[in-house]
């Protein structure tokens, strides 16, 4: 193969590259300019679930999420607490929004598992009759640092005190138990 031949191969390939490269950042471009505002696709949701929309000092990236579930804790008259549920297609799956009514504080926790700290002496084997009785299932141990998530009875809104509640009869088994709370890193 003779110098221009090659000199010709190498522009047409870098001219086809350049090409290729230009279509993949107008498609970016494109679809960027079109994609809707995670803020108004999230109340147009809101509306349609019927919901409270998520208070201005949400995380941003729960904007994200769709929500599927709404209430209020214990009940209606009574409101202590305002949930939501919300559904993601990327991260962390289901996630459970939590504002105090009296402090306006927000919580964040997985929404389909809890967390517990197991007793010094207990295996997460000794969880079977706990996990049979109640119809619940292990997720995730770590032996090591005696931790065991599990799931949660139901999928409402009061899921996670629900569960809270029906394993306290066992609660010599474990140090605590709580949400599987989500941490956010600062900014």
């Amino acid at each position: 193969m003779k110098n221009s031949d090659r000199f010709s191969l190498y522009f047409a390939g870098f001219i086809f590259g350049a090409i290729l490269v230009s279509f993949v950042i107008v498609r970016r471009a494109v679809r960027e300019e079109t994609a809707e505002d995670s803020w108004i696709l999230h109340h147009k949701v809101i509306d349609l679930v019927g919901a409270d929309p998520l208070p201005d000092a949400v995380e941003s990236v729960m904007l994200n999420g769709q929500v599927f579930r709404f209430g209020y804790l214990p009940d209606r008259e009574n409101i202590r607490e305002r949930v939501w549920l919300l559904k993601f297609k990327e991260s962390y799956p289901y996630v459970r929004v939590v504002e105090n009514v009296a402090s306006g504080e927000l919580s964040y926790m997985a929404a389909d598992q809890i967390k517990i700290t197991l007793a010094n002496g207990v295996d997460v084997a000794d969880l079977s009759p706990m996990l049979d009785r109640l119809e619940l299932r292990l997720r995730n141990f770590n032996r090591k640092r005696g931790v065991v998530v599990i799931d949660v009875l139901g999928t409402g809104i009061d899921a996670i005190p629900t569960t809270l509640d029906a394993i306290q009869p066992w609660s010599k088994l474990f140090v605590s138990v709580e949400p599987d709370m989500i941490e956010f890193r600062e900014h």
